[in-house]
C-alpha cells in the first residue's frame, strides 16, 4: 500500500481535492467526490511558479515604448484640434458680438482712439485727428463690445474719458484675462504683459504677481490694412488712411456693413495674433490698439510662429495675423463666418480679402 502525506484539503462545490507528494511515484492520485473528482499533479505546481526571463521583459517594454511613441502624436493631435475648435468658438462668439453692436448703434465701433503729438504723431503721417491738444490713448474697438460677451461689470468699470492704461481707475481693469479673447493654443495664455506704465521699481502698479505684469493678452485683433496699420511705429493711422475695416478715431465715422462694398463674405474683419512668447510680457492688448495688417502674410517673419525668435524684437506694429495652429490661423469675416486660413495663401488673395472697397472680391476657394 502507498504511502501518502496529506498537506491540504480545500471542499469547494462538493469536490474534494487532495494536493499531496507520493513517495517514489510521480502519479496523481484520483478522489472520489460526492458528484465529480479533480485531479492534481506535480507538474502543474512548478509551471504555475514560471516567471518572465529577462529577455521577455525587456521585449514587452519595448512593444509598450512602440505603442506610446505611435499614440502620443495622436493624443497630442486631438488636443491641439480641442483647442483649435475652441479658438474658432471665441472668433464666433466676438463675431456675435460686433454684430449686436452694430445692430444697437448701426455701425461697428471705433478701431481705437489714440493721439500722441510727442511720441512721433503727425497728420501727416497718421491721418487727420479732432481735439489735437489732448495727448490720449483711450479704449479700442474690443472694450465696447465688452457688454455683449457678457462682460457688463468690466464695461461698467472704464472710464472712457480717461487714458486706458495711464489713468489708475482704469489700469485693474485691463488686468481682467477675457476668455473670449484667448486662444487656448498660446503659451502665453494667462499671462499679463508689460506696458512701462507707471514709476519704476517695486512699487509700479500691476495686476499679476510680478512687478511688470500690467494688462492682460488678447489672440484676437482687428484687420485695419494690406499694407501697415500704424504710424510712427507703433500707434494706429486713421480709418480714413486704410483699407481694412479698422483703424484710429480720427474724424472718419465708424464703419457700417453697408460700407463694405467688395462683400461681407470676401473681407477680413477679425485676425488672430500672438505675442513675443511665453513669458515674454510682450503681445496685444484688449484695451487698446488691438489692430494688424496682412502685409506678410501668415504667420510671418516678424511673429514667433513665424520664425522670429527673439522676444525682445517683437512688436504689434509689424507681427501681423498669426498662431500656435499648424499651417494657419483663425479670421473672422464681415459677415460673422469664422475661417482658417492656410499660411501659404497668395499675397493677392490676403489681400484681397482684407480690403473693403477695392471692387476685388476673392473667389470664394480662397477661403
Amino acid at each position: 500500500m502507498k504511502r501518502l502525506s496529506v498537506a491540504t484539503h480545500l471542499v469547494k462545490e462538493k469536490c474534494v481535492m487532495v494536493r499531496y507528494h507520493s513517495l517514489g511515484h510521480g502519479k496523481g492520485l484520483r478522489v472520489r467526490g460526492r458528484e465529480d473528482c479533480c485531479t492534481l499533479r506535480k507538474s502543474s505546481f512548478r509551471r504555475l511558479q514560471h516567471g518572465f526571463t529577462l529577455v521577455e521583459l525587456l521585449v514587452v517594454i519595448a512593444i509598450i515604448g512602440i505603442l506610446v511613441a505611435m499614440l502620443l502624436p495622436a493624443v497630442q493631435a486631438a488636443r491641439e484640434a480641442a483647442r483649435r475648435s475652441q479658438c474658432a468658438n471665441n472668433f464666433k462668439q466676438v463675431g456675435l458680438a460686433l454684430h449686436n453692436f452694430h445692430s444697437a448703434q448701426a455701425t461697428f465701433p471705433i478701431g481705437d482712439d489714440t493721439w500722441l503729438p510727442g511720441d512721433g504723431m503727425t497728420e501727416t503721417e497718421c491721418g487727420e485727428h479732432d481735439n489735437l491738444g489732448k495727448s490720449r490713448i483711450f479704449f479700442g474697438w474690443a472694450t465696447y463690445i465688452l457688454p455683449y460677451l457678457e462682460q457688463e461689470d468690466l464695461y461698467d468699470a472704464c472710464h472712457f474719458d480717461k487714458w486706458a492704461g495711464g489713468d489708475m481707475e482704469n489700469f485693474p481693469v485691463l488686468g481682467n484675462h477675457i476668455p473670449s479673447y484667448v486662444c487656448p493654443s498660446d503659451p502665453q495664455a494667462g499671462q499679463w504683459l508689460d506696458t512701462g506704465i507707471g514709476p519704476s521699481g517695486a512699487d509700479d502698479p500691476h495686476n499679476g504677481p510680478h512687478p511688470d505684469d500690467d494688462f492682460a493678452l488678447t489672440n484676437i485683433a482687428g484687420v485695419a490694412d494690406s499694407e501697415q496699420w500704424a504710424c510712427a511705429g507703433i500707434w494706429p493711422r486713421a480709418l480714413s488712411l486704410n483699407d481694412g475695416m479698422w483703424g484710429d478715431r480720427g474724424r472718419q465715422r465708424p464703419l457700417r456693413i453697408r460700407d463694405v462694398t467688395d462683400g461681407t463674405s470676401h473681407t477680413l474683419m477679425l485676425a488672430e495674433v500672438t505675442g513675443g512668447g511665453a513669458d515674454s510680457r510682450r503681445g496685444y492688448t484688449w484695451g487698446a490698439m488691438a489692430l494688424t495688417h496682412t502685409r506678410d502674410g501668415i504667420n510671418g517673419p516678424f511673429s514667433v510662429p513665424g520664425g522670429l525668435d527673439a522676444p525682445a524684437l517683437w512688436s504689434r506694429g509689424t507681427a501681423g495675423p498669426s498662431s500656435y495652429h499648424p499651417g494657419g490661423c483663425q479670421f473672422l469675416l464681415v459677415d460673422g463666418s469664422v475661417h482658417f486660413l492656410n499660411q501659404e495663401i497668395a499675397r493677392e488673395a490676403i489681400t484681397s480679402l482684407t480690403t473693403r472697397a477695392n471692387g476685388d472680391p476673392v473667389p470664394p476657394a480662397d477661403l
